[in-house]
């Protein structure tokens, strides 16, 4: 298991207390949302230092390149002052994952990959290529790999190439809840409870609207989280309305509740989405009040990463003309 040790991260803190100034805020944001045009809202993100001058600097149609440099730079930072690396692998595997589901459903469409590949995983876009291509898994986690031999199975039967998503989004959280278990931090214990909640919450709602089975929901359902298996199984066989009625009294009673009375007057789960993002955001904003330790760390990590969610929302709604109340209820919650 990896200790923690809070002292080793004074650095790391000092270092993250004064980056989160430079965070975007609610005013930034409504700024960018009241811009005239698609580049008037671009031009928020220079003066919150995005870019490096270089051509996506100037240009809202190369948001996607400043953005990928954004978190670039963030986990740049983040691997030059962490007092153990592996804090930071756990959160950049989620990346590995990613490139990994493109790769395979790229390859079991006839397609060539996409140019959509991340470059913050624990290995970079050639090498993950490679592993792909080459069919050598050595370097791979044992969960990774094992996703990866579970897919090729899967799919030589049925020859559907959307079962890539559900195998490898169960086998990204697995990997994380993974990492985060086998280090001695209550916090990250916490985090990786939430996380699986929230997860499950949002996936068993879905595949009970769509009438799914509990053999369906199983292959799903990730293990590690504070709601018992036995509530998703009394439910699986009844309307997604009863699951909330049964997790009233759980500490997602109250977000669960208020969204599914948005879903009931929108017909979508968007609303309902948000509300439990929201919450994990304000569990990490409790975090980053801890004077110094892992915890101000990895929720200014958490921060930054919805941040650059929020700017993609709100430049693509401008550059596709929709109109602002609409991208602001997909906002999520900010962190200052």
């Amino acid at each position: 298991m990896l200790k923690i040790n809070q002292e080793e991260y004074a650095y790391a803190t000092a270092r993250i207390r004064a980056k989160e100034v430079k965070l975007l805020d609610s005013s930034r944001f409504e700024r960018m949302l009241e811009a005239a045009t698609p580049e008037e809202a671009y031009k928020v993100l220079a003066e919150a230092e995005y870019g490096d001058g270089g051509e996506s600097s100037g240009n809202v149609f190369a948001y996607e390149a400043l953005l990928s440099e954004e978190m670039k730079k963030m986990y740049a930072l983040l691997e030059e002052i962490a007092p153990q690396i592996e804090v930071v692998r756990a959160f950049q595997r989620r990346y590995d994952y990613f490139n990994v589901k493109v790769l395979l459903k790229a390859e079991f469409s006839n397609q060539d990959p996409p140019p959509i590949l991340m470059e913050t995983g624990t290995f970079s876009r050639d090498v993950i290529q490679k592993m792909i291509r080459d069919r050598d898994y050595k370097e791979m986690s044992p969960i990774m790999h094992r996703a990866v031999l579970e897919l090729y199975d899967i799919f030589s039967r049925i020859g559907d190439p959307q079962i890539v998503d559900l195998v490898m989004d169960k086998a990204s959280y697995e990997q994380f809840v993974s990492d985060l278990s086998e280090m001695n931090s209550p916090f990250m214990h916490d985090l990786a409870k939430l996380m699986v909640d929230i997860t499950n919450i949002k996936m068993f709602i879905r595949t009970r609207l769509l009438n799914k089975t509990w053999a369906f929901q199983t292959k799903l359902l990730l293990e590690g989280g504070e709601i018992p298996e036995k509530i998703y199984f009394e439910n699986s066989d009844k309307s997604a309305e009863s699951f909330v009625n049964d997790i009233r009294q759980t500490r997602f009673g109250d977000v669960v509740t208020k969204g599914w009375e948005l879903y009931k007057s929108r017909g979508n789960l968007s609303g309902l989405e948000k509300l439990l993002d929201d919450h994990q955001m304000e569990f990490i904003r409790n975090a980053r009040l801890i004077t110094m330790g892992v915890e101000p760390f990895i929720a200014w990590l958490f921060a930054k990463e919805a941040e650059i969610r929020n700017v993609r929302m709100i430049i693509t709604g401008k550059i596709n003309g929709l109109p602002n109340d609409l991208i602001r209820e997909r906002l999520r919650l900010v962190y200052v």
